[in-house]
């Protein structure tokens, strides 16, 4: 009897504890598929914010992806400018169609696919308003990659020699300027033996224990040189001078240095970033500024530039206009790029001046019987040269005298010199709009008027009566400045006075390095500033180097351009 209870409890107990166990096997169950279907959820959303992220950052690099496949076009055919889509409000006001046949490109309409890449598309509106004035195009250039759609715009434009504050194509003193009593060689001896030869091309410099040799000319102790530097030679320096900004060189010895030390060691530059001068391929100096001459031609440009002849004499004033002195420009008979004489003229629309050599037989904008020998711009009221300066000048050179104050955009160019008569600056200074640019044929020159000491030798500076008697000290020039033949330099350089700092804000770019002075001596040292607009922005018409590629300056992302 009691062993039949027993084994009904026992059989009870084994009942209850199985029921007991379903529900907890149960319950385990339940938690572990809630469990995993959290984790999955969890995985599932992990796994699509990865592939937003993923898309998100693809549809940059499509973004990008069509700047680099517009620049390829643009750098296999430089008039490729001439293509987009002319429905875009983006291109609104530029003079393109949609492109046809070989140059037929859908970026310009519709989303296309990026070579190479799955699911990612580009497309581009393109603006070239600022073409034909400043060299700028704006492309603005959207990705593409499952839904997410991001755009960036960047300025696109040749390389310049606007992108540096300093640009050489010779680091060594212009054969012209050689003389016997300081230098190894004769002009005519220094153009075989040294013009248009690099230092690694076998040219030999005086320097290093060399006592007959090409003169070079270095940076030395005081220079200082605040932004991008390059030279298609090498850069000598002696003493500490400082390169505060990108230096580069086409000098690639295979050890050692990109740079040269004027001897004994005394070569000690500072350079901001530790891997310079580092090594860039030659850029190519144009030879003539005759392209610059064609904007004052109707049959090529509209509007056109402002033609004068003759020595030139421009005051720029800070209201915007200028004053103008051209005594041989014919003021009767002209053409359509006649622009006057006088005072308060406006600037040129199209924003270029140019000065040519007096022609023979005379043109539409030149006076029939102008002198051709002699020093006689002074004569006619140009004030060139002043009494007692042993510079000359000729009659009918196509010089440019010019001073004062920039307000507005403008490019100087001319078939001669240019001669800075004076402080040149800009009306908003830094921070505002303005932007000139000069270009010589030949010389750029800081004037600096000099007359003999008795016969003793010696030279005094001398004062400028159009400023009070005053000489031109510290000198302070803004622009970009080129020299396609010959240099940037001082006038007289090795006489008369220390005239303290050539202060050069923008960019300089010349055939043969420039003399500014002797140390200690006479002239002037140097303290130039690189103008950091001219990295997205150019003086009109300025000339570019030969073969130079396009590139885009300035990036940045903006509101996506699409929807879909």
């Amino acid at each position: 009897m009691n062993i039949r209870l027993e084994e009904r409890f026992a059989v009870h107990r084994a009942d209850s504890e199985s029921g007991l166990a379903l529900v907890v096997v149960l319950a385990v169950t339940t938690m572990l598929t809630l469990l995993l279907v959290a984790t999955t959820s969890f995985a599932l959303n992990q796994l699509r914010q990865s592939r937003t992220d993923q898309d998100w950052q693809g549809a940059l690099a499509a973004a990008e992806g069509g700047v680099d496949e517009y620049l390829s076009h643009l750098n296999n055919d430089s008039s490729y400018y001439r293509w987009g889509n002319q429905l875009s409000p983006y291109t609104t006001g530029s003079t393109v169609t949609l492109p046809t046949g070989t140059s037929a490109n859908t970026a310009f309409t519709a989303w296309t696919p990026l070579p190479g890449v799955t699911n990612s598309y580009f497309r581009y509106d393109v603006n070239t308003t600022a073409y034909f004035t400043t060299g700028v195009i704006k492309l603005r250039s959207s990705g593409k990659v499952g839904k997410r759609i991001r755009t960036v715009e960047v300025q696109i434009k040749r390389y310049s020699f606007g992108d540096y504050l300093y640009f050489t194509n010779y680091e060594e003193k212009d054969p012209a300027t050689y003389s016997t009593s300081t230098d190894s060689y004769t002009p005519a001896q220094a153009q075989t033996k040294c013009g248009n030869k690099h230092a690694y091309e076998g040219r030999v410099d005086a320097v290093n224990g060399v006592k007959v040799g090409c003169t070079i000319i270095s940076f030395g102790t005081g220079d200082q040189l605040n932004g991008p530097i390059r030279s298609n030679d090498a850069i000598y320096a002696c003493g500490t001078a400082f390169f505060n900004g990108r230096v580069t060189t086409s000098y690639n010895p295979s050890s050692g240095n990109r740079w040269l030390s004027c001897g004994n060691g005394g070569g000690n530059p500072k350079f901001l970033y530790s891997n310079d001068p580092s090594y860039a391929p030659p850029l190519v100096l144009p030879t003539s500024v005759s392209s610059l001459k064609l904007q004052t031609n109707p049959n090529y440009a509209s509007p056109v530039g402002c033609l004068y002849s003759g020595p030139t004499k421009i005051v720029l004033n800070a209201n915007g206009t200028m004053n103008v002195t051209s005594p041989w420009t014919n003021t009767t008979s002209v053409g359509a790029a006649y622009c006057g004489v006088g005072n308060n003229l406006p600037l040129p629309i199209n924003g270029l001046v140019y000065v040519e050599n007096v022609p023979t037989p005379a043109d539409a904008y030149t006076r029939s019987t102008p002198p051709t020998t002699g020093t006689c711009a002074n004569d006619y009221g140009l004030g060139y040269p002043i009494a007692n300066d042993i510079t000359t000048y000729g009659c009918t050179n196509g010089d440019i005298f010019v001073e004062g104050t920039l307000s507005g955009q403008l490019t100087l160019a001319a078939e001669n010199n240019i001669i800075l008569t004076w402080n040149i600056t800009y009306a908003g200074g830094a921070s505002g709009n303005d932007l000139l640019g000069m270009v010589a044929n030949n010389w750029v020159q800081i004037y600096h008027p000099v007359t003999m000491v008795g016969s003793s030798g010696n030279y005094q500076s001398l004062g400028i009566p159009s400023h009070g008697g005053a000489t031109f000290t510290n000198p302070t020039i803004w622009g970009a400045v080129l020299a396609l033949q010959h240099s940037i330099m001082l006038q007289n350089w090795d006489k008369g006075s220390l005239l303290g700092y050539s202060n050069m804000n923008g960019a300089m770019g010349m055939n043969y390095r420039g003399v500014m002075g002797i140390t200690g001596q006479s002239g002037t040292t140097k303290n130039y500033t690189y103008d950091s607009r001219l990295d997205y922005a150019s003086p009109p018409h300025f000339i570019n180097p030969v073969q130079a590629s396009f590139g885009a300056q300035l990036w940045s992302e903006i509101t996506p351009a699409y929807t879909s």
